[in-house]
């Protein structure tokens, strides 16, 4: 079973908060791997869980580690005094101020770590995030010590923080990725996800970016195409690259024209260095030429107004021949469901706004005499999921007859 970013998303929310539940049972907490393809955004999701969460969230790159001691800590010897019954494990540096308190040194020493330089400076009153990035690409050594932080979340001589969750990520050994192999010991210390690439969540992430929005539509439209296995079962695209060319190009004011067209083309064969078959080419050149780049932006649709809007909506929902474009009306559908999202989760919000919006939407598709622009599925569709995920600001939401019989 492969997972979608937002599923994943969801299930490492419940394990974080069911972790925490495990530890104050004094239960060890469950760690997680997530594996996948490289680029599609499984260390992304980590960053922004932490950021939704308010937790701490440190990222350790395990394949550039060299030395264990990076990951565990320094190793140093530990002296065993006692006094007057009592008996204590000591450093090197402290012998000098125990013995001159009265305090005898035993026979006994041992090998202890020094708490590791990334778990100092957290807040300890909020949770924490651990990603071990690219644990399949660690050395052995690496890879052996993180097994009791992994299981227990302790080495030795130290001890994450309460309320802490592992997460891992990994490529899958499948003879794409120049991976290690870990063994089945290894993989019953830690739950593994199957993740695959949704657009719908890259859209999600790319709104909540505030990426540029033709490049978000270019991906809504061409998605299987962009992401699709070459012949040597490789994927010369993927999110992270092409979020790197979207930046790359978003400068770039005016698509239209020759020149810049020529320039996207050139940057598009640095940054997809193995696409042989020039598929961002050829699929740009197409979407420039059905002038795609020029749809309405979700922002002006939302809140522009609705005498200016409507018009322009029709224009992109409908060719020239007035036949109905259902693909470039689901793309408007995902980018207004997005970017109203992206709103709701911004300061001075307006429920009005939405609702307004939302009301001008379905009296077009209600009307016999009016044109529709969003099929009642998509309205239905953004009803739901904004009511879902903010209950509190879509309250009114239902109050309103025309918006509560497209939902019942």
């Amino acid at each position: 079973m492969e997972l979608t970013l937002d599923e994943a998303k969801n299930i490492l929310r419940y394990i974080i908060k069911n972790n925490k539940n495990l530890q104050e049972k004094g239960q060890y907490p469950i760690a997680v791997s997530l594996c996948g393809d490289a680029g599609i955004g499984k260390t992304s999701i980590c960053d922004q869980l932490a950021e939704e969460l308010d937790a701490n969230y440190i990222k350790l790159s395990l394949a550039m580690m060299t030395d264990p001691s990076e990951l565990i800590g320094w190793p140093f010897q530990e002296y065993h005094v006692c006094k007057d019954n009592e008996c204590e494990w000591i450093s090197a540096k402290l012998i000098d101020a125990y013995t001159a308190n009265g305090w005898t040194i035993t026979p006994e020493t041992r090998m202890s770590y020094a708490v590791p330089k990334w778990i100092e400076g957290l807040d300890l009153n909020k949770s924490t995030i651990v990603v071990l990035d690219d644990i399949t690409r660690a050395s052995e050594a690496i890879l052996q010590a993180s097994m009791e932080i992994i299981n227990r979340q302790e080495y030795i001589s130290w001890k994450l923080p309460k309320n802490t969750t592992v997460i891992l990520t990994e490529n899958p050994d499948n003879g794409k990725y120049n991976v290690g192999s870990i063994d089945e010991a290894q993989k019953s210390r830690y739950m593994r996800f199957n993740i695959k690439f949704s657009k719908d969540s890259w859209a999600r992430f790319a709104e909540n970016s505030q990426l540029d929005s033709r490049a978000i539509n270019f991906m809504l439209l061409y998605s299987e195409e962009i992401m699709k296995e070459n012949a040597q079962h490789m994927h010369p695209v993927n999110a992270r690259n092409y979020t790197m060319f979207v930046n790359t190009i978003s400068g770039i004011e005016d698509w239209s024209k020759t020149d810049s067209l020529e320039l996207i083309l050139q940057i598009a064969s640095g940054a997809f260095v193995d696409d042989k078959d020039n598929i961002i080419g050829s699929l740009f050149t197409t979407f420039i030429a059905n002038k795609l780049d020029k749809l309405i932006s979700p922002e002006d649709l939302l809140l522009k107004p609705w005498e200016v809007v409507k018009p322009k909506i029709k224009d992109c929902v409908y060719d020239s021949n007035g036949n109905y474009r259902p693909d470039i009306a689901g793309i408007l559908h995902t980018r207004l469901l997005n970017y109203c999202i992206y709103y709701f989760g911004q300061k001075g919000s307006k429920t009005d706004v939405v609702q307004d919006r939302l009301l001008k939407l379905i009296e077009c598709d209600d009307n016999p005499d009016e044109e529709s622009l969003f099929s009642s599925e998509f309205l239905f569709d953004i009803i739901k999921t904004l009511i879902k995920q903010f209950p509190s600001k879509t309250n009114k939401f239902m109050l309103n007859s025309k918006i509560r019989n497209k939902v019942l």
